[in-house]
């Protein structure tokens, strides 16, 4: 039997981070969540995590900083982080990916593109329990 899959959520949102860690819970991820930059980095160094979902509004270390740092750690810089945030502009997105993230989700995403996002990066080839049903 494999391990699930581990996320971890960064925003300093309650509601992204409890609507995103439900519906990835629901799918079978095994999700933790923090709501600082630098929580994120002390808990990646703790734990194994097979993606971070990182926004990039946040107080004191955004998530570009966050991101720059976790790619310049020896420890976690294979970390596959996924940026999620309200900047949707193509400049935002691209360098987000310029700066070593896999993907870029815009907020507010759907259920649907998130799950087949992350079990896309994931090597899973979309949502790995398959479509939630509506309302979910």
């Amino acid at each position: 039997m494999t391990a699930r899959p581990r996320i971890l959520v960064v925003d300093d949102d309650p509601t992204v981070v409890d609507i995103a860690t439900t519906v990835l819970g629901s799918a079978s991820y095994d999700v933790a969540a923090v709501r600082t930059g630098a929580d994120a980095l002390r808990l990646a160094r703790k734990e194994r995590f097979d993606l971070v979902l990182l926004d990039i509004n946040m107080p004191g270390m955004d998530g570009w900083e966050t991101l720059r740092l976790i790619k310049a750690d020896e420890e976690i810089r294979d970390l596959r982080v996924v940026m999620f945030s309200v900047k949707g502009e193509i400049r935002d997105k691209v360098h987000g990916l310029q700066g070593g993230a896999v993907d870029y989700l815009t907020k507010p995403f759907e259920v649907d593109e998130l799950l087949s996002r992350v079990g896309r990066v994931l090597g899973e080839g979309g949502n790995p329990a398959g479509t939630l049903p509506r309302g979910a």
